[in-house]
């Protein structure tokens, strides 16, 4: 296919995934009555108001207080659109829209884009429920559009060229400049330069635990040395937050893009709302539109029968609060004008790039971040400001999420990143020094994902929990009846037998330590337990709180999917691979890039519990009991069993 029609392909795919995940937003919600969104956690009702304000960047937020007494917050997330609804007599009567700025078990803050509060939200019997976001599909559709079409963006149309296109990518050192910096390691120091050398695109490949996101903020921090100016994406607002913050520890200028509800709050007076608080102006604004508001208020106080006296009041009010209204929007666009033109870095997500404020402005350079982990069409919005785009990722581990079978059959979940690493020659550098794991939890991944290149820096290489621990364990629960079962509600697969082993086995290590080395638990040592199912995970929280001797861990322990684990590392993981059936089937497990994720969390110790006889008809899992045998790693949970 050419580049337009890879493009025109892209944006059919979109359209699939798009009514796919409206799909299943209409039968989880807007299908359901009122009391089924409640049981199945897209839904709070009913609410109460607790406190109602104005926040930062002028925006209305409303605190709520369940008083359904529901204990958990279901499908609702720090930054999830939702529509606080109202209710008489069961008939709904108003809608309003927003985000969700902090979330609790019992209570949410929402963060509403309106001036005033109306009248029904202190009469009506008030409800939160999930929303469909369609904005993030718009905004992709319409780059598709503008690169499929550049018109007389004729930088643009070189780019999609050389990204998906027959154009190669060119490099020049036009600075003349030999990078070296003593705190990075060769493999660092190369991609830094490839950075500065690249005319279109560079990539930083950055396997787990070689220190992607420290090289990526340093070749930021040297390409603003000749730029002044760049912008910083990724696809998700924790991602961006990271970014920000490494950023400013480095002494950059930041403004971070984007709803501040979405936003961490440690970051919020880096937000462009929170840059306009603080400018030197601002109390100046801030005047303007409180005498506007008051001019409203009087205005608005005359009733309807009246003499031409008081008509004419009335309307002279009306035009004050409009000049002082339009007074001050020039006054804030004065202020953002200064902001955005003169800050060093600004980051959004890949769609707040799209942001109105930023206007027709162009970057020289994009960086896209977790560039493995985005849709394709995301990505090509904060292209169209760019002259050129450094991506940094890893596409071996964590894809994007696509809902649609047939969407991602389509190519949907294929990213830009990975077509690039794979067909551009010379643009890439891996990084190939990894500062998180003992070696022997290196090797595997090392081998199956990055052909053998990665090597355990001398810090991390022979890391051990304590002198008599083993590095890697695979426990074999073949033949031992640990038969897998499916939650008929969700659909989702656990395994208490296997999930109560794991939680044996963690046991007997901690008494382990307590024993031989208790100078360990003085420490910041964490554990993890991965399971790629959320029946497991949820099995294993049950049970976890039913072992008294584990209760005194409990603040070390996490439990959660691979996804959930994504960029983060313990001292130990434990890995339950769940499945054991007749018919060898391995469901998600089928998805290599996922579990290396999750075989490359621990720094000291990696333990593994699992059917071999189920798993072991996959190659690359048979390869893995090949890989623990030879280690010695290999053990059957028949030892466990009457411990």
């Amino acid at each position: 296919m050419t580049s337009t029609e890879k493009i025109a392909h892209l944006q059919e795919l979109l359209k699939i995934e798009r009514a796919e995940d409206l799909r299943i937003y209409q039968n989880t919600v807007l299908k359901r009555s009122l009391k089924e969104r409640i049981k199945k956690g897209v839904t709070w009702y009913p609410v109460m108001i607790k406190k109602m304000y104005f926040g930062l960047g002028e925006r209305l937020t409303i605190e709520l207080d369940r008083a359904d007494g529901g204990t958990k917050t279901g499908s609702f997330q720090t930054g999830s659109v939702v529509s606080l609804f109202g209710n008489a007599e069961d008939q709904p009567i108003g809608k309003l829209t927003g985000v969700i700025s902090m979330l609790k078990p019992k209570e949410m803050k929402i963060s509403l884009s309106i001036d005033n509060a109306p009248d029904w939200l202190s009469h009506t019997k008030l409800g939160v429920d999930l929303d469909f976001d369609d904005k993030t599909y718009q905004e992709m559709n319409q780059a598709l559009g503008k690169v499929k079409d550049p018109q007389k963006n004729e930088r643009l149309k070189e780019l999609r060229e050389v990204l998906i296109g027959d154009s190669k990518p060119n490099f020049f050192n036009e600075w003349n400049v030999f990078y070296h910096n003593p705190d990075l390691n060769p493999s660092q120091n190369k991609a830094v330069q490839q950075v500065l050398e690249a005319k279109d695109v560079a990539i930083i490949h950055g396997p787990p635990g070689t220190g992607k996101t420290t090289t990526l903020v340093q070749a930021i921090k040297e390409t603003i040395l000749r730029e002044h100016q760049v912008l910083v994406c990724a696809p998700s607002n924790t991602a961006v937050d990271l970014l920000t913050l490494k950023c400013l520890e480095q002494g950059m200028d930041v403004v971070r893009l984007g709803n501040p509800a979405r936003v961490d709050e440690t970051l919020l007076s880096h937000t462009l709302d929170g840059a306009i608080t603080n400018h030197h102006d601002y109390p100046s604004l801030k005047k303007l539109r409180k005498d506007a508001e008051q001019a409203r208020k009087k205005a608005a106080k005359y009733k309807r029968k009246f003499g031409n006296q008081e008509y004419q009041k009335r309307k002279e009010l009306f035009r004050e609060a409009r000049e002082l209204r339009a007074m001050a929007n020039q006054w804030e666009g004065h202020i953002l004008h200064q902001i955005i033109n003169n800050t060093q870095v600004i980051t959004a997500t890949l769609t707040g790039a799209a942001a109105s404020v930023l206007g027709s402005k162009r970057f020289h350079t994009l960086f896209i971040d977790e560039a493995g982990q985005a849709l394709e069409p995301s990505c090509w919005i904060p292209i169209l400001r760019a002259n050129r785009v450094i991506m940094a990722g890893d596409h071996c581990q964590l894809p994007p999420t696509v809902k649609s079978r047939e969407a991602d059959k389509g190519g949907l979940s294929r990213t830009l990143f990975e077509q690039v690493i794979e067909e551009k020659e010379g643009v890439a550098v891996m990084l190939d020094q990894q500062y998180r794991m003992n070696e022997k939890i290196m090797a595997f991944s090392g081998r199956k994902f990055y052909d053998n290149k990665l090597i355990a820096d001398k810090s991390v290489k022979h890391h051990l929990v304590g002198e008599n621990f083993t590095p890697v364990e695979f426990i074999d629960t073949a033949g031992c009846g640990f038969d897998e079962k499916k939650n008929p509600e969700t659909l989702s697969t656990g395994n208490p037998d296997e999930a109560n082993l794991i939680l044996k086995h963690l046991a007997l290590m901690c008494n382990q330590i307590e024993k031989e080395c208790p100078e360990v638990f003085e420490d910041e040592f964490k554990i993890g337990i991965i399971a790629p199912y959320k029946e497991q995970v949820k099995i294993i929280k049950a049970q976890l709180d039913q072992i008294p001797m584990l209760h005194q861990y409990s603040k070390r322990i996490t439990v959660n999917t691979v996804d959930g684990f994504q960029g983060q590392e313990r001292d130990v993981i434990y890995i339950s691979l769940v499945r054991s059936n007749q018919k060898g089937e391995i469901g998600f497990l089928q998805d290599i890039r996922r579990m290396n994720v999750a075989l490359t969390r621990a720094k000291k110790k990696l333990v593994l519990v699992g059917d071999s006889a189920t798993l072991g008809n996959h190659p690359f899992y048979e390869d893995f009991l090949n890989y623990v045998e030879g280690l010695e790693a290999y053990k059957t949970a028949w030892e466990y069993m009457e411990v």
